[in-house]
């Protein structure tokens, strides 16, 4: 008898969006008018709204067509990481990358699932999200790391990735380290809403959830 224990999920899909050029003006234009101003507050450097989510100047419609691939997700996925009754889309926010710039890996806390949509990419010049086995405490020194301790889905510009919140992951420096053309991505957080009030309400009772 075998058992598969704690499978992470990745799924993938493309993305059509009508306005999607006129996005990547605006969102261009806030960078290159703040960036100088920004001071990441993470263990990396990337210009982001994760700090001001309530400007980050998201389209209602991108919105949409986003929940509309969660749905998609949701029921594409294994029955046993399926959520339970309603989801809600609790965080998004825009992360944008020049030469020099990264993230270092790390895992969304207080969600379920996490997304990344490609808006503005080039394979050719930039990195994938990658993503590190959970087991990378195991010593791995006379195993290719290459093939066990991390990985990049192959993603084109359009792409829209859904994983476990707690996978963690990050995004290397460019490919090309002279080149100017920026990466663009849209990020989210889901959360059932059920868990939001139970995490809320022990939170004002001062009760630990450990």
């Amino acid at each position: 008898m075998k058992y598969n224990l704690f499978d992470s999920y990745i799924w993938k899909s493309k993305v059509k969006y009508n306005d999607k050029e006129k996005l990547i003006e605006t969102l261009s234009k806030d960078f290159y008018k703040n960036k100088n101003k920004f001071t990441a507050n993470w263990d990396c450097f990337v210009y982001s709204s994760f700090y001001n989510l309530e400007q980050n100047n998201i389209p209602e419609d991108l919105l949409n067509i986003i929940e509309k691939k969660i749905t998609e997700y949701l029921n594409d996925c294994p029955k046993e990481l399926r959520i339970k009754g309603k989801y809600i889309l609790t965080e998004i926010w825009y992360n944008i990358y020049e030469k020099n710039y990264f993230q270092e890996p790390h895992v969304h806390g207080g969600s379920l699932f996490s997304g990344c949509y490609y808006l503005k990419f080039n394979k050719n010049i930039h990195h994938q999200t990658t993503f590190y086995n959970p087991n990378y405490d195991l010593d791995y020194k006379k195993i290719d790391q290459n093939s066990c301790f991390c990985f990049e889905p192959d993603c084109e510009e359009d792409d829209l990735i859904i994983f476990p919140s707690n996978l963690k992951h990050g995004t290397k420096g460019m490919k090309e380290k002279d080149s100017e053309e920026i990466r663009i991505t849209i990020s989210f957080n889901v959360m059932n809403p059920d868990i939001c009030l139970r995490i809320e309400k022990q939170d004002n009772e001062g009760v630990s959830y450990n």
